[in-house]
């Protein structure tokens, strides 16, 4: 069976209803791979509250305590051996990220959105956002309803730099859980066609010499309604993109980056691929 390409994963979840996706794929992960599962949980923190009302930080304490305890039962059940770490600091992104660079994690599995807000409602929450936009690794987002992929990897590949390991990181993905793999190339118009159709085989022949099962695809129209309409089409249950140049912010470009509105269109886990 062909090999992971990833070997240090790092769940990130606080434990809620919004996190049983996260937790759901990265213990099925870990499983299928044979590996250990780090996890992080972040916790504000607040020095001044936390002097001024012990009672209340040690009910939090024995809060997070319980998670840990759940966690490591589901883990045990799972049959995933589990390293727990909490994390506690002003900012939830900045410490799955100092985790993530201490550890030298190779992806990053955190959930799509957390509590319903404005901007959580449009997109990709504002925490995880910034975890993509900071992170010096790949970071799967995964909503509350995902499963782990069995039917089609789909792979956006545009003309930004990380177009190469795209291809790679998808066509290792689909080799290890063999499933189909489709490359598409959307052309905003006729005069884009030719340089996105050589883009294209050019990345599909990288992905076949991994993974000879992968085939191309062209569309021409706007980028998100195109790759949204063929991840449907395929019944995509994986979808893996490139990390934009510009910071992943979630009110950037009047509602998200391309990707942002590719990952909020779909039910599916979105990979975003580190440059």
């Amino acid at each position: 069976m062909n090999k992971h390409p990833f070997e240090r994963i790092l769940l990130a979840t606080e434990h809620t209803e919004f996190d049983v996706g996260a937790e759901r794929l990265a213990f099925a992960m870990a499983r299928q791979c044979g590996m250990p599962l780090r996890v992080v949980i972040p916790v504000l923190s607040n020095p001044e509250f936390e002097a001024a009302a012990p009672e209340l930080a040690l009910r939090a304490d024995e809060a997070i305590a319980l998670k840990v305890s759940e966690l490591e039962a589901q883990a045990a059940a799972a049959g995933v051996e589990l390293d727990v770490k909490v994390r506690h600091g002003a900012q939830a992104n900045e410490e799955i990220v100092d985790e993530a660079t201490r550890t030298q994690t190779d992806l990053i599995i955190v959930r799509r959105r957390g509590t319903p807000s404005f901007l959580a409602n449009l997109l990709v929450g504002e925490m995880v956002s910034k975890v993509i936009r900071d992170a010096a690794c790949h970071v799967l987002m995964v909503p509350r309803a995902a499963q782990f992929w069995q039917h089609h990897v789909l792979a956006a590949v545009g003309q930004g730099s990380a177009a190469a390991n795209v291809a790679n990181v998808a066509a290792s993905i689909a080799a290890r859980c063999e499933v189909p793999l489709t490359l598409v190339s959307v052309a905003s118009d006729e005069g884009s066609h030719p340089e996105m159709t050589a883009l294209n085989a050019q990345q599909l022949d990288q992905a076949k010499a991994i993974y000879p099962a992968t085939v191309g695809r062209i569309a021409q129209g706007h980028p998100v309604e195109q790759t949204v309409a063929l991840a449907q089409e395929l019944a995509a249950d994986l979808l893996v993109v490139g990390k934009q140049r510009h910071h992943f912010i979630p009110f950037a470009g009047g509602g998200g980056t391309i990707m942002q509105k590719i990952a909020g269109a779909l039910i599916v886990p979105t990979l975003v691929v580190h440059h």
